[in-house]
């Protein structure tokens, strides 16, 4: 069984089950938050599914005219709202959606780059649509993937709606990063968190998923236990991406090399919000294995010797501020900041603190 976007991933499905369970007591409008690879745009997905399909089951029949057209990518009550960047990036179902609320063409055209933000003609577009009668469900979804990228004029209109939201409606915001969103559109929203699954459970979904794979426990502790993560950690694309930003995290530590050139190679082959995603699962690990080698004995399998000595000369103090430092980045990425400048001034930050914990401690 290979994984697709009409599948709930296991670990999810208690979610999925009490938000069915709850029907009496339903919010009009949910958040689904958490890091990115935890299965929140497939559940997204099946949860619309589900509560469009003219059957009324928890999990939608497949067979009705409602579940073909949503598969069609034509459901008249399902709006999608998302960046232009990642409709071309990502060719998922909602991908096919979202066109009908983009910007102007004319405006698309002027830009040399597929826009990252959601704007507020956007939602200025969505709002007739969602201020009308459901068309053949028995209810009509507001979905905005990522919510994140939507800048401030977009949320401030989309709050409006959420403070006085149409009858026999739900507004479904997927987020990776819920501290960039407006805290009053997190108030307005029932939030659904997505954690890490139990190791043993994703183990045994990746197993089903990378048959072939030879250490499927190592795969899943390098993406810092996140399944779909490891998933793509195991083409050979991620797994470059990942080790090339880990390897010039080192170079750093070492000195073996300076802020300005890294910054210039890593962000000719990826993008800034990938590359400090990419970071600070790094420092967790980093963290969390400095942890670890002070308070249990490792295996030799477990231990990444050249991290744990790395992680040991510095205390957690320094390394939770560059965390910090790091997520700080992270919620600007999508912003006005130049993502070359902003990474170099990251990995200047990173290189002196290991540049001064190192100090007559040579490595």
């Amino acid at each position: 069984m290979k994984v697709t976007s009409h599948e709930l991933l296991p670990w999810t499905e208690p979610a999925f089950d009490t938000f069915f369970s709850s029907q009496k007591r339903r919010a009009h409008a949910y958040m689904l938050a958490g890091h990115s690879g935890l299965g929140k745009t497939i559940f997204a997905q099946q949860l619309a599914k589900s509560l469009l399909c003219q059957e009324e089951e928890v999990h939608a029949c497949g067979q009705c005219q409602s579940c073909r057209l949503f598969e069609s990518g034509s459901h008249p009550d399902l709006h999608v709202l998302q960046c232009e960047k990642r409709m071309v990036e990502i060719e998922d179902l909602f991908a096919i959606y979202a066109p009908r609320y983009l910007e102007d063409e004319n405006k698309r055209k002027k830009r040399k780059k597929p826009s990252a933000v959601i704007a507020i003609d956007q939602v200025r577009r969505v709002i007739p649509d969602i201020n009308t009668r459901p068309h053949l469900s028995a209810c009509r979804l507001i979905l905005i993937n990522t919510a994140e990228d939507m800048n401030i004029n977009a949320a401030n209109s989309l709050l409006k709606s959420l403070e006085e939201p149409p009858p026999d409606s739900y507004f479904i915001l997927i987020s990776h990063d819920p501290g960039r969103l407006l805290p009053t559109l997190r108030s307005r929203c029932n939030r659904i968190d997505f954690r890490l699954p139990d190791k043993q459970q994703a183990i045994l979904w990746l197993s089903i998923q990378l048959p072939n794979h030879a250490d499927i426990s190592q795969l899943l502790r390098r993406a810092s236990g996140i399944p779909l993560r490891a998933l793509e950690l195991a083409t050979d694309r991620r797994h470059s991406e990942e080790e090339q930003i880990t390897q010039y995290m080192l170079k750093l530590a070492h000195k073996q090399t300076d802020p300005a050139s890294a910054a210039a190679v890593m962000i000719k082959n990826s993008e800034l919000i990938i590359i400090l995603e990419t970071i600070q699962l790094w420092l967790s690990r980093l963290i969390r294995l400095k942890f670890t080698s002070q308070n249990t004995i490792l295996s030799e399998n477990e231990a990444n010797k050249i991290l744990i000595d790395l992680g040991n000369r510095i205390n957690f103090r320094e390394l939770y501020a560059f965390l910090d430092k790091v997520s700080a980045s992270k919620q600007l990425a999508s912003g006005p900041l130049d993502p070359l400048l902003a990474l170099e001034d990251d990995l200047i930050s990173w290189q002196t603190l290991c540049s001064v914990n190192n100090r007559n401690k040579p490595i």
